[in-house]
């Protein structure tokens, strides 16, 4: 079974403000997970105290995170309005998502059905972290964006839900319970905001916890061969969020945290696995298997999962605090919210001993090779962000691979221009401290205010140059820094040894057994069938060494300008000789360490990927 896996690492997030003057109705909203019919649930809201001429009742078209229009409204129906004597109110459905309601000042009620998103055969299937699962008795997945409406306006209220359970499940969420009981749990949210933010799964229970400094990490697990469970995958865990700690310099922006992992032995409807992140919490959509294999994938999914604590949670963008479900307007810098978030994953890990650095510089190789070949080098990612809804949809994906470059870039920038007193790390930080969960900052602010707050005037020429326009970010520049070698393409040099067929007789010498494939160079050389290999030129060849020195021939023909090959031709000595052919060729993505790396390059290193207790603080 094949299954294609996106870090579908999001912004998902919000931020409740208790406005003055604000409307007092509060969302009472109910349902009972036991009145499954045909594999919908009813919801019913009850209405008080609210006198309006007009209502209009309305789901997402999208969530935050999700960077697609979903149109949430289609799942749902038989919507119905009462008045307070029972009696049903005129309704008229205005689009896929919204309802107008006439004549409202004695309204009571709304109730309507929900199809689940996870097996529907409507088009524009909705990645399964972010849609809703219905399963009688064994699961039921509640992204709340998917079953709880709200009247257009009134986002900033206060919700509540009554959940009517069955004894058999247990409810895992990071939302507020102010009621829990075997057969009734009550939940409470300040805003839709806040609602949207907490997806609640109920499956039978199987949970951890676990402390990480001052934050509570809980864990809830589905698995369906319980060959893994939620106590194994907090052990291996917790390694990656004291790493992530440790990172952050011990200080976590949130006091509790959840981990919600829904194991599938079958494919979902999206076709596509991985994970949607929450402020509190983040909701994984994966196979199962032995937990040598699901668990690593665990690991590097939440590692990026996480730290979005710090960014878009403590560091956000006036478009992401004042999200628009219907009609929504995106950020120009998803460099920051997803491609730091996604540096920073595979940095703390690296810098906190729980990958080698050999790893580490192999994902680094890898999301060069990504971003130069899949991806547009055209577009201004600020400009694609703007646009990724639509225009540039199909780019999107690529805030994992350029995203996370052009963090590295700027890491760089201010390690050297700082003299390796200060990082990334500390400028997002005191980005942190700046600003905070309750103040965004204005786009088009970010780069100059991170060139002030860094007293480095270079981080915003290279964010204004390399993030705010097409001009393709200066990899070769960025790796000799530190001592690697890249090429997006290199022509070079090679020689040969003949392309002969080599093979070993009884007496375990090497021998000439094959001409079929002989190149120019072997043909000067002139080899014979059963050409006994005695020397290349004074060093005898041997079993041990003879790939040594086909290697040697073959990687610096520059070096070795003449060959001589001594060999036994019919019980004779004979001597081969030419002058080496050079053949030129094109490799692609040149990737290496150097081998002759400066000793500024090296410090640079040590300053980049060193272990944390090392550095100066």
């Amino acid at each position: 079974m094949k299954f294609k896996f996106y870090l579908c690492y999001q912004i998902f997030f919000f931020f409740a403000i208790q406005l003055l003057g604000q409307n007092p109705f509060i969302y009472k909203y109910q349902i009972n997970l036991n009145e499954v019919n045909n594999d919908q649930l009813k919801v019913e809201l009850s209405i008080d105290d609210l006198n309006e001429e007009e209502l209009i009742f309305q789901f997402p078209a999208i969530v935050p995170g999700t960077y697609k229009i979903y149109n949430y409204g289609r799942f749902i129906s038989d919507l119905k309005a009462f008045d307070t004597s029972g009696q049903p109110l005129s309704i008229k459905k205005i689009d896929d998502n919204r309802w107008r309601i006439l004549s409202t000042k004695n309204i009571s009620k709304i109730s309507y059905l929900v199809d689940d998103t996870w097996d529907t055969k409507l088009p524009k299937k909705i990645f399964e972290p972010a849609g809703t699962n219905i399963d009688k008795d064994e699961n039921f997945v509640l992204n709340n964006h998917g079953f709880f409406g709200y009247f257009d306006g009134m986002v900033e209220n206060t919700f509540e839900l009554k959940v009517i359970n069955n004894e058999k499940l247990y409810g895992v969420t990071s939302l507020s319970k102010e009621i829990n009981t075997d057969s009734l749990d009550v939940y409470t949210a300040p805003s839709y905001h806040r609602l949207v933010d907490n997806p609640i799964m109920y499956s039978k229970p199987d949970t951890a916890s676990i402390q990480v400094g001052n934050t509570i990490v809980k864990i809830g697990l589905r698995s369906p061969q319980k060959s893994i469970t939620a106590k194994l995958i907090s052990k291996e865990l917790k390694k990656v969020l004291k790493a992530q700690q440790t990172f952050l310099k011990g200080d976590l922006p949130t006091n509790h945290y959840t981990f919600i992992i829904y194991l599938t032995d079958k494919p979902g409807v999206s076709g596509a696995m991985g994970a949607l992140e929450h402020w509190n919490s983040s909701f994984y959509f994966l196979p199962t298997g032995k937990p040598k294999m699901i668990i690593p994938i665990i690991q590097e999914i939440a590692a990026h999962e996480f730290f979005h604590i710090l960014t878009p949670l403590s560091i956000h963008s006036e478009e992401i605090a004042h999200f628009d479900y219907i009609e929504p307007k995106m950020s120009e810098h998803l460099w920051l919210y997803e491609g730091v978030t996604e540096y920073f994953a595979g940095l703390a890990l690296v810098k906190n001993g729980v990958i080698d650095r050999t790893t580490y510089m192999n994902s680094i190789g890898k999301k060069i090779l990504n971003s130069t070949k899949l991806y547009n080098r055209n577009i201004a990612f600020t400009t694609m962000s703007k646009g990724c809804l639509d225009k540039y949809g199909d780019q999107y994906p690529n805030v994992y691979e350029k995203g996370a470059l052009i963090a590295l870039g700027l890491d760089l920038v201010i390690l050297e221009h700082s003299n390796g007193t200060q990082n990334l790390r500390d400028l997002m930080l005191k980005l942190s401290k700046k600003y905070g969960s309750d103040k965004p900052f204005k786009d088009e602010e970010l780069f100059t205010v991170i060139g002030e707050l860094s007293g480095i005037p270079e981080t915003t020429t290279y964010l204004k140059k390399y993030v705010d326009s097409n001009t393709p970010l200066p990899l070769e520049e960025m790796m000799a820094k530190v001592g690697i070698d890249y090429a997006e393409s290199r022509e070079i040099a090679t020689g040969t040894f003949g392309n002969i067929g080599i093979s070993i007789n009884d007496q375990d010498e090497l021998f000439v057994e094959d001409l079929s494939d002989v190149d120019e160079f072997g043909e000067k050389m002139g080899y014979q069938l059963g050409d006994v290999l005695l020397k290349y030129n004074k060093q005898e060849i041997t079993m041990e060494n003879i790939s040594d020195i086909i290697n040697e021939v073959v990687n610096s023909p520059k070096k070795n300008t003449n060959i001589k090959v001594t060999v036994r031709r019919q019980g004779k000595i004979v001597k081969l000789k030419s002058k080496t052919v050079i053949n030129h060729q094109t490799e692609d993505n040149i990737f290496e360490i150097n081998g002759k790396r400066s000793p500024q390059a090296l410090h640079l290193r040590e300053l980049w990927l060193g272990k944390i207790s090392d550095e100066k603080n």
